[in-house]
């Protein structure tokens, strides 16, 4: 039974094929604990009801026959499982010659034991006993491989034995039936039609399986999507409390790159994007590593928060220190890039009491960071341009890190556009 690689497989058939490893070693449990018991019922009856077993069975080898057949199968089924479980461990694929073995083995063992016993008995009693159902049984678990034409496969292969072993067997050693020799023929179309049903049943598992797994891979991959649009910790929110709304204490940061629209008008859509990917990608790494939130991604600059949605009580610190890696950050960017040795970004920051919320229609909404302290950022920000400054901070916030900084030097308060009170900005770098 040649098994190639998983690994040479596409990632939906990988799942598929170690889901119907799962349901092989599940099928094969069942029949080893179907057997267990017989087993064990056998040998019960055998102390409690010898007398009926002599009726059935006259001759002393046929006990033993059945015995050794059981014990054959069981066997079989436990070599079965051990080569499912290696392929498993080995990352291989379950050939589909391991189930035309399988269809021949459990229909070929209890056939031949059938053929013998009825020989060594020299009866058609069989025919009419509750047995030959053993084949019904077969034919279900068979929607286990999740393959339609094996269980057809087993179907037939069943349907001619049993219309065989009619003809045979009633042939060979004719007695009274309670019922027409027809009707056992028509037994074994039953059996062909049990086998087509199973593999209509197993068709439609597998179909299943695989639409799941299809849906699976839709949801991780908008996911994926979403995860690239706001920030992990906002989609873990959101997952939680779909309505999310809270009252939070925040760092609020915004960046902006000095003259971007000069600089790319010149530049091609795929370079001015190549351009943003090679510089936000990092910075936005290092807002994620420092615990931040990136809020909004616009063509030149970013907005993000520290401490929110999730809380974190030393959000100034994780701020500062995400300010100085972007500045790091930097002046490794111009030394890669030499194109843009020039470039140059302006920081705002502020600490405030801000509401996030999930805001928009049912159809459409968006998590929203508002309030005074990002309208402050946002003004801050915007006076590097004025002062040709690179970062200037909040007194607020320049009072939570000042220990941390060497080099600053206080503007002053200064009046910002949409608010009442000045605000006193710090420069610090």
């Amino acid at each position: 039974m040649i098994s190639k690689p998983a690994t040479d497989l596409s990632v939906r058939d990988r799942f598929f094929n170690s889901e119907l490893i799962k349901t092989e070693k599940r099928r094969l449990d069942v029949f080893i604990a179907f057997l267990i018991v017989a087993s064990v019922v056998a040998i019960i009856f055998q102390v409690e009801h010898l007398d009926i077993l002599r009726d059935t069975f006259t001759n002393p080898a046929s006990y033993p026959l059945i015995m050794f057949f059981v014990l054959v199968m069981m066997g079989l089924f436990f070599i079965g499982k051990k080569y499912v479980i290696w392929i498993e461990k080995k990352g291989l694929k379950l050939s589909r010659w391991y189930f035309y073995y399988t269809v021949l083995m459990e229909v070929s063992l209890p056939s031949i034991w059938l053929v013998m016993e009825s020989s060594i008995e020299k009866t058609s009693i069989f025919l009419d006993s509750p047995i030959t159902f053993i084949y019904f049984v077969l034919i279900i678990v068979s929607s286990l491989h999740l393959d339609f034409w094996i269980s057809v496969l087993m179907g037939i292969l069943v349907s001619i034995f049993i219309s065989w072993y009619t003809l045979w067997v009633t042939d060979a050693y004719p007695i009274q039936f309670h019922l027409p020799i027809v009707i056992y023929q028509v037994r074994s179309f039953m059996f062909l039609m049990a086998g087509i049903c199973a593999g209509f049943v197993a068709h439609e598992l597998k179909k299943r399986m695989r639409s799941t797994y299809d849906q699976i891979q839709e949801k991780e991959n908008l996911e994926g999507l979403f995860n690239q649009q706001i920030s992990k910790e906002m989609v873990g929110v959101l997952k939680q409390e779909k309505d999310f709304t809270a009252k939070m204490e925040v760092t609020v940061m915004f960046l902006d790159i000095r003259d971007f629209t000069q600089r790319v008008q010149h530049l091609s859509p795929d370079e001015v994007n190549k351009f943003q990917n090679a510089f936000f990608a990092p910075v936005i790494e290092i807002i994620n590593n420092s615990k931040g939130t990136v809020n909004q991604i616009m063509g030149d600059g970013i907005m993000a928060t520290f401490g929110a949605p999730v809380t974190d009580r030393t959000h100034y610190f994780c701020a500062w220190m995400a300010v100085k890696n972007i500045l790091d950050f930097l002046k490794a960017f111009k030394k890669e890039y030499p194109q843009y040795e020039s470039i140059d970004i302006g920081l705002g920051l502020h600490s405030g009491e801000v509401f996030i919320g999930n805001i928009g229609t049912e159809t459409r909404k968006q998590l929203s960071v508002s309030g005074t302290p990002v309208i402050i950022a946002s003004r801050i920000e915007q006076l590097n341009k004025e002062l040709n400054t690179r970062v200037l901070v909040s007194r607020v916030f320049f009072d939570l890190i000042k220990e941390e900084v060497e080099d600053f030097k206080v503007i002053g308060h200064v009046k910002m556009k949409g608010l009442d009170e000045e605000i006193e900005v710090v420069k610090v770098f």
